[in-house]
């Protein structure tokens, strides 16, 4: 196929996709002048569908206790979809296209645009189109389904736009939330050392006073203070961030390896949990690269790598805040 003609199929396919848009206009329903972005009611909306064109799509559903899941799957972070709610209540049009950005704009959109849907129930309250920035980073390009012509969005006082609070990635969706049991809550926990198996533990909180207990089972005396702090750190403890820039195949290849420790949380209602930690290299975002005597470390001390329940999607665990629970049995035996 010559190169004019690969050129010529292109300029028809996008020639098509804007016939489709603005002139079949196949979105009978829609009786708005296209600038109503908001959605007055946010608190009716039950489901959210995104989609962009290569294939990334995530769907979050309302719970009945008001919380959010992700594909259906795992915790939404509701951070992100409450700033998603808050987003179409207070989005406005701040003004409509220039002749010149017409074409370009509904192009960009057809092309790469995020398709957002939102639902009340099984009813479709509106779907968006979400593109890009404007040239002066203070708006966003946006068309609402049905709509004559896409316009420029804004929210009033917020200087910035708004195309990163709509991902399509389902990992951005997801809670960091990783433990959030209460000590009165909290039945049991074990962590396994694979490494160093004399280092592991369990905790037995179903009784009156917390039990401590070797690999084998045995009871160990410890402070019983210092096991009833222990017992009640399981609380309000996020993982730092998903990662986004390792490759599946590297996600798989370290969920492989050994790990340095795995803990396992059960609550009295009998949910468990699990968080599997390796160990970190140190890499051009490490903080601390050398120890107390000024020896280079080989591995990072503040950071882990980890995955939730057996997830292959892999975190970042920081020890600023999970190092209140990564202990070894040493650490209780240490303590007087």
């Amino acid at each position: 196929m010559s190169k004019q003609i690969k050129i010529l199929l292109v300029l028809m396919v996008a020639a098509a996709a804007v016939y489709f848009l603005v002139v079949r206009k196949p979105w009978k329903s829609y009786n708005g002048d296209g600038t109503d972005f908001a959605i007055a009611d946010t608190g009716a909306i039950t489901k959210i569908f995104l989609a962009d064109p290569r294939g990334g799509k995530v769907l979050l559903t309302k719970q009945a206790d008001g919380l959010w899941l992700a594909d259906n799957a795992v915790a939404a972070d509701m951070t992100k979809v409450n700033l998603v709610l808050q987003t179409m209540y207070d989005i406005k049009m701040r003004n409509p296209l220039s002749t010149n950005e017409f074409n370009t704009v509904i192009k960009e959109l057809t092309a790469a645009g995020i398709k957002v849907e939102f639902y009340e129930g099984d009813d479709l309250l509106k779907t968006i189109y979400v593109g890009q920035m404007t040239l002066d980073q203070s708006g966003t390009f946006m068309m609402i389904d049905g709509a004559e012509a896409p316009f420029v969005t804004h929210i009033p006082g917020f200087v910035g736009y708004l195309t990163p609070r709509f991902p399509t990635n389902p990992v951005k969706w997801k809670s960091k939330l990783i433990f959030d049991t209460k000590f009165d809550e909290l039945a049991k926990v074990t962590l396994t050392y694979p490494i160093t198996p004399a280092e592991s533990f369990s905790l037995d909180n179903s009784a009156a006073t917390p039990v401590l207990k070797d690999a084998s089972g045995n009871v160990v005396q410890a402070d019983a203070n210092f096991l009833k702090y222990y017992a009640g750190s399981f609380t309000q403890l996020y993982a730092e961030a998903y990662d986004d820039n390792f490759t599946a195949a590297q996600h798989d290849s370290i969920f492989k390896g050994d790990a340095y420790c795995l803990i396992k949380v059960e609550n009295k209602a009998g949910k468990t949990q699990e968080l599997k930690l390796h160990i970190k290299g140190i890499d051009l975002k490490t903080k601390s690269r050398y120890n107390d005597q000024g020896k280079e470390l080989t591995f990072d001390t503040d950071k882990y790598f980890a995955f939730v329940n057996g997830d292959k999607n892999m975190v970042y665990i920081q020890n600023y805040s999970f190092g209140r629970i990564i202990k070894k049995l040493s650490d209780f035996k240490a303590v007087k």
